[in-house]
């Protein structure tokens, strides 16, 4: 039985939890968003620590306020203020747990501080004169300290870089190693685990950092298209008449647009772009969204509580933001895990196709598409649609035990 006092979040989270397939497939994507933030600490052929004749550098702490990906400038920054964050954090919830903060609440404003905190990051190094200058961006260091004993560095645990190219590692299987007589570079001595691709680029490395491109498209087109969706549904749903008519006849023509042959419209008269993914998507996909919450608000708008609140004097812009849409949102909170799997099948498709992000980028569809007519290099084949396969799957099934959670007809 529910408690009297229970909140409408606590009882769903209860029911979410009765999922198990919903409830371990949230817990495996934490993961995934870890593998997005800490790629450069995972892999990078950039030394952490370098020393050179007497002199410490630091090029690999330098390199992650340079990036050619705006996405990696996120999560470099992300990774920037993960260990103040922490401590933060650390001292914030227990803090918050002897007022008597419930648990859900005090997450939530943990990771609203993380995403703070990463937002100003990011606004303050995006100006050029605050960022360390990039003084080695020219500089191999793994082939400077192989030619020269007095140079040595400490690397990450896969010394290799997403974009690096190896002109004597051509479509290697899994496991290869270069042979001693064919060592260049201080990293040649680690295996490729995964194999390599047609530049010779270590697969496991770009599959890595393909994560973060995967989860960018897939919330930031997401993000977008809910944002959208959500507010012409409610102002649809709440004022009705003349105003519902003319968004109902927006949606229809909405609905009419193939974003997939939209984008491959775009790219060709604009060329490859990871922006005009996430912006198609986004603006393609709101029209269901909007359906849904106005179906929603069309039936919160009768509701006691909004007659009150508008008997009391408040405005209709209060009344619908403050009162009606928070209780709304239930279809739009549903839809975002299914809409983030359909992005990242979209984003892997378009690469697979050649219309995608412009390479060297690292993304599991441009993987697949070097194995398009070789189907010898399996390992281009295997390892990219496993990371498609389970990561859309995690996503679904949390979309599923959502929709099981906050469909009252469902509940056991």
């Amino acid at each position: 039985m529910s408690n009297p006092r229970d909140t409408y979040w606590s009882i769903v989270w209860r029911q979410f939890r009765k999922n198990r397939a919903a409830y371990w497939a949230m817990w495996a994507l934490w993961p995934l968003f870890l593998v997005s933030i800490f790629a450069p600490v995972l892999a990078s052929d950039r030394p952490f620590v370098y020393y050179d004749h007497g002199q410490w550098l630091f090029p690999w702490f330098r390199d992650l306020f340079h990036t050619e990906e705006p996405s990696d400038f996120f999560y470099n920054m992300a990774l920037v203020v993960f260990l103040p964050w922490a401590g933060a954090a650390w001292w914030l919830n227990r803090r918050w747990r002897r007022q008597g903060m419930n648990r859900p609440r005090r997450l939530l404003r943990i990771l609203g501080l993380y995403a703070a905190l990463t937002f100003a990051a990011v606004v303050l190094f995006a100006w050029t004169p605050l960022r360390p200058a990039n003084l080695y961006f020219e500089r191999q260091f793994v082939s400077e300290e192989f030619r020269d004993p007095q140079r040595w560095g400490v690397y990450a645990p896969i010394p290799f870089g997403p974009i690096t190219i190896d002109d004597k590692s051509f479509y290697r299987p899994p496991m290869y190693k270069k042979p001693p007589t064919e060592w260049t570079r201080a990293n040649d001595y680690f295996p490729h685990l995964l194999g390599t691709d047609g530049g010779g680029r270590d697969v496991l490395v770009r599959l890595i950092y393909g994560t973060r491109l995967a989860t960018t498209v897939g919330f930031v087109a997401v993000g977008l298209y809910l944002t959208i969706g959500v507010v012409v549904g409610a102002l649809a749903g709440y004022f009705g008449g003349k105003v519902d008519m003319l968004i109902s006849r927006l949606i229809e023509v909405m609905l009419v647009f193939p974003a997939f042959f939209l984008i491959l419209t775009l790219v060709g008269f604009l060329g490859q772009s990871i922006y005009i993914i996430m912006v198609v998507i986004g603006i393609t996909g709101w029209p269901t969204i909007a359906r849904l919450i106005r179906g929603e608000v069309l039936k919160q708008r009768n509701m006691e509580y909004v007659l009150a609140a508008l008997s009391q004097g408040a405005g209709h812009t209060r009344v619908l933001f403050r009162h009606v849409l928070p209780n709304a949102l239930s279809p739009a909170l549903v839809a975002a895990p299914f809409g983030i799997a359909s992005a990242i099948i979209v984003e892997a498709g378009l690469s697979l196709l050649g219309f995608g992000v412009r390479p060297p980028a690292p993304s599991w569809g441009a993987l697949l598409r070097e194995a398009h007519g070789n189907y010898e290099y399996w390992w281009l084949i295997v390892f990219p649609s496993l990371a498609v396969f389970f990561t859309v799957t995690l996503f679904n099934l949390v979309g599923n035990g959502l929709r099981d959670a906050m469909d009252p007809r469902l509940r056991r």
